[in-house]
């Protein structure tokens, strides 16, 4: 395992709550959620998901 996994995780996640505290997400206008899976190397999304931002207001 990598020694600095921990750290890299904390960054990660630090960086995570940042984008959903600053921006609003949405749905792109039209398109569904598509949940359904396909089988690569490991499970992936068959349409990956599409997301528009919005700054908030403060």
């Amino acid at each position: 395992m990598c020694p600095g996994l921990g750290l890299a995780m904390l960054h990660l996640e630090y960086f995570v709550a940042n984008l959903v505290r600053e921006f609003e997400w949405k749905a792109v206008e039209g398109e569904e959620v598509d949940l359904s899976e396909k089988l690569e190397f490991t499970v992936a999304m068959k349409c990956p998901l599409r997301a528009r931002t919005f700054p908030r207001k403060e």
